[in-house]
């Protein structure tokens, strides 16, 4: 029953249909058929001689037993943080990091989801579904940090100067007038002694409860008219008036998240650009987000480039394994993807696209949000990381229908889908040590002479 569940789950979410009517559906699917509530039967003692609840045998049981209970080891990957650090250089490509703003409470979330509930509350739940399922992730030297605090937001670009990131993409939340999550953001673009660049990536869709898997009941609209859009321009103006605004030829990047969203794209840019070059901002430089549910040709729309995000585009070239893995519960009802077999195979080449940044995303697995219908990329390492960034920058620096050398990391700190580069307690510094690695050795060698 799992494989054909898996099997239909990959279906339904490769379905050349507007991904809003799939999260429609899906949504309908939850209210007339919703998961049945947990049972948790008596303990019981342990057979050795029979199998567990959920044909769990005495072998494997003994082997997941082993493996929580070593959870707060370090792995033979961990890495300590170097003494020295990265120094750009001018050719180097420019690494941009996404920037999930979400460890902080908020009134919103506090009505929505709890009292004090932040990214971390999903994080800590976390369990392995199976046997050598890394969960749960344990923070670093950052710690499960609150970005109410300048301090942890200075240290977060400290690290990744040092590492070879060249600025942060913040996630920007506007709804039609209403900012959320706006705090730590506005506390950077306050700090100027924080010397890092960033972007914004206008995170423009609804906010529903699909996010940790319960529903698809909307509980934060966006306004999907052309007046909305065209309003939302000017609540970017103060940063990008900031000098760490990343700019191409003078142009501010703006990243569109969901581009198929946009109404009137002609219109709805038009407006945006006029209202930049009135204000003394430039022409910004529009990137749209290529989404694996839409195939329009996001640049004929009035888009200046378009970039991965990952693991959009890379989904349907993956291998499936979910039927491979030693399950400790059998009511697991997610996809697990082969992370090793997409590196070594060097699938992320298997899509193109015209003007396209690239993207890279050291591991993902949003078991924190999803429990046992989650999405799992098994087997990612920094190694396999290291080698997929080295592939992708040494196209940056030869792609000439590329304006600048960028290159998209998901991300640096989706702690909620385990896309981080921050330190944890089973790889050390090791994501961020091969970030620095990859920049610093696809460089051309120096001539002699």
């Amino acid at each position: 029953m799992r494989e054909l569940y898996s099997r239909l789950v990959q279906f339904f979410w490769r379905m050349p249909v507007p991904e809003g009517l799939k999260r429609r559906l899906a949504a309908i699917r939850h209210r007339l058929f919703p998961p049945a509530a947990p049972v948790t039967p008596a303990p019981a003692p342990i057979s050795v001689s029979a199998p567990t609840p959920g044909h769990l045998h005495p072998e494997r049981l003994q082997q997941y037993v082993q493996q929580v209970l070593s959870v707060p080891e370090v792995s033979d990957e961990f890495v300590d943080l170097a003494p020295d650090s990265y120094e750009r250089q001018p050719d180097d490509p420019m690494i941009l990091a996404y920037y999930l703003p979400q460890y902080h409470p908020t009134p919103e979330n506090d009505e929505w989801w709890g009292k004090g509930v932040t990214e971390w509350h999903n994080v800590s739940r976390a369990v392995p579904q199976y046997v050598g399922h890394y969960q749960p992730r344990l923070a670093g030297e950052l710690g499960q940090y609150d970005l109410r605090l300048a301090e942890n937001i200075a240290r977060q670009a400290e690290l990744a100067k040092s590492h070879g990131i060249y600025g942060f993409a913040y996630y920007f939340y506007w709804f039609d007038g209403r900012r959320l999550l706006d705090r730590p953001l506005d506390l950077f673009l306050n700090s100027p002694q924080i010397d890092y660049p960033f972007c914004l990536c206008w995170a423009n869709e609804s906010w529903t409860r699909r996010f940790d898997g319960s529903s698809g009941e909307v509980i934060m609209y966006q306004n999907e008219s052309v007046e909305s859009y065209q309003a939302f321009i000017e609540s970017v103006k103060p940063y990008m008036q900031d000098k760490r605004y990343i700019r191409v030829d003078g142009r501010p990047v703006l990243i569109i998240y969901r581009p198929s969203f946009v109404p009137d794209p002609p219109r709805v840019l038009a407006y945006w650009r006029a209202y930049c070059k009135q204000e003394g901002l430039g022409d910004p430089y529009v990137i749209a987000v290529k989404e694996n549910t839409f195939d329009g040709d996001l640049l004929a729309l009035g888009f200046d480039a378009q970039s991965e995000f990952h693991p959009g585009t890379v989904f349907r070239y993956c291998k499936h394994i979910t039927n491979e893995m030693q399950f400790v519960r059998d009511d697991f009802r997610g996809l697990i993807l082969d992370y090793a077999d997409l590196v070594r195979n060097k699938r992320y080449f298997n899509f193109q696209a015209k003007k396209l940044y690239r993207a890279v995303m050291p591991m993902w697995d949003n078991t924190p949000r999803r429990n046992n219908t989650a999405m799992i990329y098994h087997g990612a390492s920094p190694e396999l990381y290291k080698e997929w960034l080295m592939d992708v920058l040494r196209e940056a620096r030869t792609n000439q229908e590329l304006d600048r050398p960028f290159v998209f990391i998901n991300a640096w700190n989706e702690w909620g889908e385990c896309a981080y580069l921050e330190p944890d307690r089973k790889y050390g510094y090791a994501f961020l040590r091969a970030t620095r690695e990859a920049v610093e050795e696809v460089r051309p060698p120096v001539s002699e002479g």
